[in-house]
């Protein structure tokens, strides 16, 4: 029986080599596809990224270099100032992200200060309102 290329690669599936790389946040080696990281659920596991223009950022930066936008925040739930690119206030440790509800419901989660989704590009619906809730479910 004569295998072609094609059949062959599918008959290896799982013996096919993969990259990891560790998680920027926990350390844990994870593939370089992942979009969170499963140990500790960093949305940025290969490092951060502007709310606003995805593009790649420091802490040691200011501003971003792709859309200017200021780097550290307001938490709006304990009025600390914060570095943007987490998912979470740097004093409180809370949540700063709402989930985009446009578009049949994109369901992106968004930082809460995003006037647009990253993904649907829509405007934001009730971050204000979701941020309420979060504080009274805490």
């Amino acid at each position: 029986m004569i295998l072609s290329v094609y059949d062959a690669m599918h008959d290896e599936g799982d013996k096919m080599a993969t990259y990891k790389q560790p998680c920027s946040k926990c350390g844990e080696l994870i593939d370089r596809d992942v979009r969170s990281c499963p140990k500790c659920s960093t949305k940025t596991p290969f490092g951060y990224q502007c709310p606003v223009c995805l593009k790649p950022i420091d802490r040691g930066y200011t501003s971003c270099p792709g859309c200017g936008r200021k780097l550290m925040t307001t938490c709006p739930k304990c009025n600390g100032q914060t570095f943007v690119g987490n998912d979470t206030c740097d004093a409180c440790g809370k949540t700063l992200m709402v989930l985009c509800q446009n578009k049949k419901n994109c369901g992106k989660h968004q930082f809460f200060e995003n006037k647009k989704c990253t993904l649907c590009g829509k405007p934001i619906k009730n971050a204000s309102e979701q941020i309420k809730k979060q504080m009274k479910e805490e």
